[in-house]
């Protein structure tokens, strides 16, 4: 289905990168370690190499393997593969789908922020040698866009701030009478989710940034915020990036964390990547982002399910 429309977008974005500077590249998709994050889990496997049966994982992200490479030759690397999460079926999810992930050496948060404006522009000009785009109802110029803190997007659609525990769960209280106790975590995200989430870019492309250090991953923290963005068109999340962690202690501290958060939550040990840690000390000062290629297909095809691109 639009296989000549997905070509062009494809093309465009290569273009963008080869004009900028960045070179393709290309990674595993098994792998012996999976991508550790506590929201996400990997398809498992087993095989047999010549040294008998292992236990292997289909990447939720290549960001590992292409860590390794940005650290050996430190230069604008970017890669377009398949991905894969378990569990993961709706509207706006497929338990296979394909990611962009791209790294720019001595990007700060903005910069991939503006980074990542310009692949929108460069998408929607491949297929109709325009910046703009009709999607669900509503004209978009890609040129156009916001840049709003996650303090100020609570606040603007729930009058509440996420460090604000007890107003949060005061205020999903009024909204959903809950009952039982939520940890900080869950009345975050809820209230991301279903009063926050669904009203971001609805006007014109949207950054989110400036997340709770709860929420910073492998993000770098600064004045109490992980440097980290989401981008959003008329509620939908196409893009996640960060300014990167490179402090290999501190990387080692997250993903022993996550595993041990999986383990509780689904009894089964996930192996940490000890290498991976060793390299991220090598890592030069960078950004990086990952953005749904099925999500871009269905705002720029205005589609609402990504079944239908």
């Amino acid at each position: 289905m639009f296989y000549l429309e997905k070509s062009k977008i494809l093309k465009g974005i290569r273009d963008y990168f080869e004009r900028t500077g960045a070179i393709e590249v290309f990674t595993d998709i098994l792998r012996l370690y999976p991508n550790l994050d506590a929201h996400i889990l990997p398809v498992e496997l087993f095989f047999n190499d010549n040294e008998g049966r292992k236990r292997g994982f289909l990447h939720t992200s290549p960001e590992y393997e292409m860590k390794r490479i940005l650290s050996e030759i430190k230069r604008d690397i970017y890669q377009i593969t398949k991905v894969f999460r378990n569990f993961e079926s709706s509207k706006k999810h497929k338990i296979e789908f394909t990611m962009l992930e791209w790294y720019r050496v001595g990007y700060n948060l903005d910069d991939i922020m503006d980074d990542t404006q310009n692949i929108f522009i460069e998408s929607a000009i491949s297929l109709y040698k325009k910046p703009v785009v009709t999607y669900m109802g509503k004209r978009y110029d890609l040129r156009e866009s916001e840049k709003i803190t996650v303090d100020e997007a609570f606040y603007r659609f729930t009058s509440v701030y996420p460090d604000r525990y007890e107003d949060m769960i005061r205020f999903l209280k009024e909204k959903e009478d809950i009952k039982e106790e939520i940890d900080y975590e869950e009345a975050f995200f809820r209230i991301y989710a279903f009063y926050v989430e669904p009203n971001l870019g609805k006007e014109k492309l949207t950054f989110i940034y400036n997340y709770p250090t709860a929420f910073a991953s492998l993000s770098k923290i600064e004045n109490n915020r992980g440097k980290r963005f989401e981008a959003y068109i008329n509620g939908l999340e196409l893009v996640n990036g960060y300014h990167e962690l490179t402090d290999p202690e501190k990387v080692k501290n997250i993903l022993e964390r996550e595993a041990l958060r999986k383990k509780e939550e689904t009894g089964k040990d996930y192996p940490v990547d000890y290498r991976f840690i060793e390299i991220t000390e090598d890592l030069p000062d960078c950004s990086g982002a990952s953005l749904g290629i099925d999500r871009l297909f269905m705002v720029l095809l205005n589609k609402s399910n990504i079944k239908d691109i």
